[in-house]
This record gives structure tokens, C-alpha cells and sequence, in this order.
């Protein structure tokens, strides 16, 4: 095999054809990140010390089941909501179809946990329960991503874990703030001018959030990571038109992580190939394609608060066991949330024109 023949099967077809091929597996690979995050989580609430147990902690050394489904999400979403401002330039419409997106499904969950599951599953009266403000501000903080809460009141008290009633919650704000992020960024018009110019924005503004953390005494907390993440698909989507994404590629960084392991070269690969892996799981592999709509939100909505359920009600404290037991109903609650509240949530992103107009 000749140098320039290696050299065009690592480099494959760039992103921006895959992209236009009108083909993809993005749902899919949405979806296995919400599972990703649920197997994990399986874990997380099993018991003191279970999370350590996680095969992908133990065979990476470095994270978690649960984390690797969140970097996935945020790859993707600094992909997709770089092109949706590049396809429609337009602000309003940008902060009411990203509103739309994650604000109903949201509210509907935190609502449900609190009057419903909070009153089921609460230790204290039922008339306590409810005249307790930190009923009412789980609903209010949570609704609004400006405060979130993690308790009500006497709710899973009795769990190994009793300090949430929806941990996946956290990743929400990180997630607004990067869309809020992007349209200041493109309101100023620099994601739609020369592609160095978006890429030297992109790096700047995430620059300014990483170099406290990275140059502190703390390590790398998981929410820089993230905005890492969403950054690194940001780029990807800015350079779409030369960025090759091929198989080959994608295992010459895994390779590259696998040799630098122990080193301070690993974190860096590993990262860079789970973001890499993930785009090439999106666009090259031809997988069955999922039809049953997006319940990759929902799953993540509801897959935590399902598993403290389970853990109340049942015996149930094997991780692998609890995550089998909460996979049908999570998807179940999914595909309420999309065919109910998601899909026409985002029908309302068009306005309907006057009809006078």
C-alpha cells in the first residue's frame, strides 16, 4: 500500500458529505447515549462505592458509562445547533426553537416528580408535604434552570442514594448556557464569515471557560469537560468542508489512546476519540434506522427518577438488574414525552403567519 493510498483511506470523506448525504444515524446514536447515561446511573445509585463497578470505569480508568452518554450528547449538540444558526442566521427563531426544545418536556418532568412521585413516595404528610416550600421551588428552580433543586421533601429517603430525585438535571444548565453562547457569537456575525474567523471565535469564547479550570490546582471538573465537548462539535461543524471522518482515522486515535496510557497524553486521546467515535457512529455505519421518534431527551429526563422508583419498591440492588428493570418503562415515559409534549412543542418554532400578511 502506497503512502498517498494510506493516507486517502485515513482521510475518508469529509464531514460536510455525510452531512449532505441526507443519511444519517443521529437518533440512534441519541438514543444510545441516553442509555449510555442510564446504565450508568444504574450504578451511581446502587449502593456506596457500586459506581466504581462500572465496566467502563474499569476498563478506561478515567470516567464513566453515565459521562461518556453526556459527551456524546454535547458533541452532537455543538454540531447540530452550530449548522441549525448556520442554516437560519436568525435570532428570535434560534432561542424559540432552543426553548422549545428542552423547556416543555422539562417542566413537564420536574411537575410530575414533585405533585405526583413526590406525593406517593414521601415520608412526611401529605398536607406537610405540600405546604413545604422545597415542594414548590423543586418545580419553580428546576422548571427555569436558573436554581436547581435536588430534594423534596421526604422523597427516597430510605434510598442509597437520598440526595436526588433527578440527578441527570445538572447538565441542563450547561446546556442553555452554550446555546445562549452560540447566539451571541452568531448574532455578532462570526459563525457565518470566513471559516477561520468562526473557528478563532469558537476557540476564544471556549478558551475563556476552560483556562481558569485548566491552569487551577483543581483537576478538570466534568462541566468544563462538557463545554469541551460542545466546543470540539462546534468546530467540527465550522470545518465541516475539509474535516475528514473516517473509520481509519477514528482508530488510529483510539490506537494513540491505547499506547499513551498512564501517561498525561491519555485523557486528552481518550477524549478525543470518544468525540471522533461519536460523530463516526452518527454519519458512517449503516445502521438500522430508528422510527419509532426521538426519545433521547426523554429517556434522559426520566430514566433517573424511574430508577429510584425501582430502588424504593423493590429489592433490587444489582446494577445490571436495576438497569434491566428500569430500560422499558424509561422508554415508555420517552415516547410519551416526544409523541405528547416534544413533537408539538417544536411544531409551535414557526410562528403561524397573519393571514392578513
Amino acid at each position: 500500500m502506497t503512502a498517498s493510498t494510506l493516507f486517502a483511506r485515513l482521510r475518508g470523506r469529509p464531514l460536510a458529505a455525510w452531512i449532505e448525504s441526507g443519511r444519517d444515524n443521529m437518533t440512534l446514536t441519541r438514543l444510545l447515549a441516553a442509555v449510555a447515561v442510564l446504565f450508568g446511573h444504574s450504578y451511581a445509585l446502587a449502593g456506596l462505592g457500586m459506581a466504581e463497578h462500572d465496566p467502563v470505569r474499569r476498563l478506561l480508568g478515567q470516567t464513566y458509562s453515565h459521562f461518556i452518554g453526556v459527551m456524546m450528547f454535547f458533541t452532537i449538540s455543538g454540531l447540530l445547533i452550530t449548522l441549525a444558526w448556520q442554516r437560519r442566521p436568525q435570532l428570535a427563531y434560534f432561542l424559540r426553537s432552543r426553548a422549545l426544545r428542552i423547556l416543555p418536556a422539562l417542566l413537564a418532568c420536574v411537575a410530575v416528580c414533585a405533585l405526583l412521585l413526590g406525593a406517593v413516595f414521601t415520608s412526611l404528610p401529605i398536607a406537610d408535604y405540600f405546604s413545604a416550600p422545597a415542594t414548590w421551588r423543586y418545580i419553580t428552580g428546576n422548571a427555569s434552570l436558573i436554581d436547581l433543586q435536588w430534594r423534596l421533601p421526604g422523597v427516597f429517603a430510605a434510598n442509597p442514594t437520598t440526595d436526588y430525585v433527578n440527578g441527570s438535571l445538572w447538565t441542563l444548565p450547561v446546556e442553555a448556557g452554550l446555546y445562549l453562547a452560540v447566539a451571541v457569537v452568531g448574532a455578532a456575525g462570526l459563525l457565518t464569515r470566513r471559516t477561520w474567523l468562526a473557528t478563532a471565535a469558537v476557540v476564544l469564547l471556549a478558551g475563556g471557560w476552560l483556562y481558569r479550570p485548566l491552569t487551577g490546582p483543581e483537576p478538570v471538573g466534568i462541566e468544563t469537560a462538557l463545554i469541551a465537548f460542545f466546543a470540539f462539535g462546534a468546530l467540527c461543524c465550522i470545518n465541516r468542508h475539509w474535516l475528514p471522518l473516517s473509520g481509519a482515522l477514528l482508530l488510529a486515535i483510539i490506537a494513540a489512546a491505547w499506547i499513551a496510557y498512564g501517561t498525561p497524553l491519555y485523557q486528552p486521546l481518550l477524549a478525543l476519540a470518544i468525540a471522533y467515535g461519536t460523530l463516526w457512529l452518527v454519519y458512517v455505519p449503516r445502521l438500522p434506522q430508528w422510527r419509532l421518534g426521538d426519545l433521547s431527551y426523554g429517556t434522559y429526563l426520566w430514566g433517573f427518577p424511574v430508577q429510584q422508583v425501582l430502588i424504593a419498591t423493590t429489592d433490587l440492588r444489582e446494577p445490571l438488574l436495576i438497569f434491566a428493570a428500569c430500560l422499558l418503562p424509561t422508554l415508555a415515559l420517552a415516547g410519551l414525552s416526544w409523541h405528547a409534549i416534544e413533537r408539538t412543542a417544536l411544531r409551535l418554532k414557526q410562528p403561524a403567519r397573519n393571514a392578513a400578511a
